[in-house]
């Protein structure tokens, strides 16, 4: 198979993938860590992690609280000879990749080979009717849906995979050809709605993951390109958990996946993709099962997905904590508490906004408060509500109520 890179100035450059030009065997059992770079170094690095049987740590460096963590504990970026032993020197697993979690410490998903080797067998059994011949990825590798179908299913497939470093709309809709797999999100999909441009995909797919996609906007999608969108659910801990076609109401459980409820009606996953061990303050292992924070209403052979806690805010790919952003804004001088929800809209581009509400008695404009959010945070663009009252009422117990 082919890496092909495509530049602004549409030159290409390709790289032939095979373990005989990527393997290195000083890298074997080694430690290190893949940052934020770009699209193509980060693939060849995934790839000779890979091949190497080394462990890698993938990051995403503007989320200063995770690489402080990394730094803390000695991890050199990967391709370094240098013998250091680390925590995760002795814990079996390929990929790890760290979640901000509800708690608002990151934790990290341990992935060997078997986890993710065994999660791309379900996938190529699922999209072997499309007859994929290529795939266009616009999203990065450092989060598992990105590795998972941008670079290991075309590799254990043998498909070539097609990468610009920033997808423009138009740019995106003109390099699809026929039995074309597309790995995007949903702020591409409704981008894509938005051009005046038709153009035919009855023979292509994409694949949306990272956040939801309303149903309008999935069937207007559909209508307009003929193109089937198959929507993923999942999260870093769980790997794939289910999948739906365009505007279909229910998810159907992914082959091989477990899925139940406890009494909240909360959506409990057992899976050979789910990870078993985690790292927080030491490793855990949770033996390839989880309890979610996700309330779902089990319908016929799948679900109705009600909602995600209100715990999470996850945009482009990226999950940060309320309790993480509350905790950010209540360091701020004149801020005494802060309360932040994430809440739905369909009217919004990205789909999710913050709702913020400040105890204070000076006045902080939306601006102000992004300012200070992409200091701790990172340089994210998301939409916010916010609100400054006199006081935000507490329980019995110190839990802040909403207003």
């Amino acid at each position: 198979m082919k890496l092909k890179i495509l530049s602004d100035d549409g030159n290409l450059t390709s790289h032939s993938i095979n373990k005989a030009s990527f393997f290195d065997a000083k890298l074997s059992n080694s430690v290190g860590y893949i940052g934020t770079a770009s699209k193509e170094e980060n693939a060849l690095n995934i790839f000779r992690a890979y091949f190497s049987d080394a462990k890698v740590i993938l990051l995403d460096e503007s989320n200063k609280t995770i690489v402080k963590r990394v730094e803390q504990l000695s991890v050199k970026k990967f391709g370094s000879y240098e013998a250091k032993k680390t925590v995760f020197s002795e814990q079996d697993f390929s990929f790890l990749y760290f979640t901000s979690g509800s708690t608002g410490v990151p934790v990290g998903a341990l992935k060997t080979k078997t986890h993710i080797e065994s999660e791309v067998e379900v996938l190529t059994k699922l999209l072997s009717s499309y007859g994929i011949k290529r795939v266009v990825v616009t999203v990065p590798f450092i989060h598992l849906y990105g590795t998972l179908l941008g670079l290991m299913y075309p590799l254990l497939n043998g498909i070539d995979i097609i990468l610009k470093e920033h997808f423009l709309p138009h740019d995106l809709l003109e390099m699809i050809e026929p039995h074309t797999m597309v790995v995007t999100t949903p702020l591409y999909i409704k981008a894509l709605n938005k051009l005046d441009e038709k153009k035919d995909l009855s023979s292509s797919l994409f694949v949306s993951s990272t956040a939801p996609l309303d149903a309008k906007s999935a069937n207007d999608f559909h209508s307009k390109f003929k193109s089937d969108v198959l929507q993923i659910f999942g999260s870093t801990e769980t790997g794939g958990i289910a999948y739906k076609r365009n505007d279909a109401e229910l998810w159907k459980g992914f082959e091989s996946v477990e899925l139940s409820t406890n009494d909240a009606g909360e959506l409990h996953v057992a899976s050979p993709f789910v990870s078993d061990v985690l790292y927080e303050d030491g490793f855990s292992k949770i033996e390839g099962a989880i309890q979610t924070f996700d309330y779902i209403e089990q319908e016929n052979e799948g679900f109705r997905l009600v909602g995600r806690s209100s715990k999470i805010f996850k945009i482009a790919g990226k999950r940060y904590s309320t309790l993480q952003i509350e905790e950010i804004l209540e360091a701020v001088e004149g801020i005494e508490k802060a309360l932040v929800f994430v809440e739905m809209s369909k009217d919004e581009l990205r789909g999710e906004y913050l709702e913020i509400t400040l105890e204070s008695q000076e006045h902080f404009t939306v601006r102000e408060i992004k300012a200070i959010l992409r200091k701790s945070l990172s340089n994210l663009k998301f939409s916010m509500k916010l609100n400054i009252v006199e006081k935000i009422p507490t329980s019995l117990v110190g839990k802040k109520l909403r207003i």
